[in-house]
């Protein structure tokens, strides 16, 4: 009686979570992406198996202008920008992931600061690192609608001006104050997936939640 009662709660559970899936997907805008042959911007995601990257030209950024070209500007002068998001305190902190990883629960409750992370890349990415890299393209319109989408995340200051956060980390990374909120439903690989929606590729929210379910979306749905 009670293996059956776990046999039908277990398929409950995943029916729930089929249904969330299936109801949260969203559909890709092909006014954006695929580009037309032989006009598209690449773009790179970085993954590192626990939290995902975009890895953007700096040029096509400064050319873009707003927040993200201002927060590069005072960032690095590295051919390459990494774009990334999080909450403040685990995303800042230097000691090994393990340790934060109460800390990166607490998190999960929202309500802390958050901050959007710049990385200068000295080279290609997919030259820069071996493995956990992966080749976007995307159309010219594409690539503004997601860096439009990164601009919103920052919080301003005086003259329109990001809010950068003075840290210890290396010369060409900085983090900037964030005006968006971070918990269980909108983790930092939810906000890349946000970015990719924003340029007109189709994502699922519930594969998202993790880097291998955010790659395999992105070749299930957008054939990456």
């Amino acid at each position: 009686m009670r293996r059956s009662l776990r046999g039908e709660v277990a398929a409950a559970v995943v029916v729930f979570l089929l249904l969330i899936t299936l109801v949260t997907a969203t559909g890709g805008d092909p006014a954006l992406y695929p580009p037309r042959p032989g006009q598209g911007a690449a773009i790179f995601l970085v993954d590192n198996g626990t939290h995902t990257d975009l890895a953007i030209d700096r040029v096509a950024i400064a050319t873009h202008g707003g927040p993200i070209a201002r927060a590069t500007a005072m960032t690095t002068t590295a051919p390459w920008v990494l774009i990334g998001w999080g909450d403040a305190r685990f995303y800042e902190a230097t000691s090994p992931w393990q340790d934060r990883i109460p800390d990166g629960l607490r998190a999960l409750l929202g309500g802390r600061p958050t901050v959007v992370h710049l990385q200068g890349v000295g080279a290609r990415p997919d030259v820069a690192w071996s493995t956990g890299v992966r080749r976007l393209w995307l159309s010219r319109a594409g690539l503004a609608a997601l860096l439009d989408r990164a601009d919103r995340s920052f919080r301003l200051g005086a003259g329109a001006t990001p809010i950068l956060i003075t840290t210890d980390r290396t010369a060409g990374e900085a983090f900037f104050e964030s005006r968006e909120g971070f918990s269980l439903v909108h983790l930092c690989n939810h906000w890349t997936a946000e970015l990719l929606h924003a340029a007109g590729l189709p994502t699922t929210p519930v594969l998202d939640t993790l880097p291998a379910g955010l790659v395999a979306d992105l070749q299930l749905r957008a054939g990456v």
